[in-house]
């Protein structure tokens, strides 16, 4: 599994709106020195309340049925919860806990995108700290988010930190 660094830091929180920020979104992916076309793209802003976790989820549920994806939905959708479960636990908190100050509505962002046989999960924060792999307190009732990101994924990391935050994400396998 992938638990660290993965790719250049990228633009995480458009200052333009949504469509616009899409359109330059990248159209081929770099793999194994061979170009890759996405096969579909999709992002949102999500509100860093209580609702986020649902609304993403649903989100995931609704686009992976829309590429044909069905039998993906579950482990996508549990995966994006503990993404964004930690986004919103450990990314928008600073270390002594207070909110960041970040007041825009929107404060996380998701993306799905759909590369051959694999679907990339996403979500973005405003924190420049990384996700840590921790073993588990088996007493604890948190702690095993990343435990089930690294189980049901092939890979898993973030992108490199900048003053604008991260994303951490996880790719599924995608078969047909």
């Amino acid at each position: 599994m992938t638990t660290h660094p993965a790719g250049p830091p990228a633009a995480l929180f458009p200052t333009q709106p949504l469509s616009r920020w899409l359109a330059h979104a990248p159209r081929d992916i770099r793999l194994d020195d061979r170009a890759i076309r996405p096969a579909g793209l999709a992002a949102r802003a999500l509100s860093a309340d209580g609702k986020a976790a649902s609304e993403a989820r649903r989100f995931t549920g609704a686009t992976l049925d829309g590429w044909n994806l069905k039998p993906l939905v579950d482990n996508a959708a549990l995966v994006v919860s503990e993404l964004l479960s930690n986004a919103l636990r450990y990314g928008l908190a600073k270390p002594d806990g207070q909110p960041r100050g970040a007041t825009a509505p929107h404060q996380l962002w998701m993306g799905l995108l759909r590369c051959r046989d694999l679907v990339l999960c996403t979500v973005c924060d405003h924190s420049p700290d990384v996700p840590v792999l921790r073993e588990p307190d088996f007493f604890a009732q948190s702690g095993r988010g990343l435990h089930i990101i690294d189980c049901l994924s092939s890979s898993w990391g973030w992108t490199t930190p900048t003053a604008a935050g991260k994303a951490v994400w996880a790719a599924l396998p995608a078969a047909e």
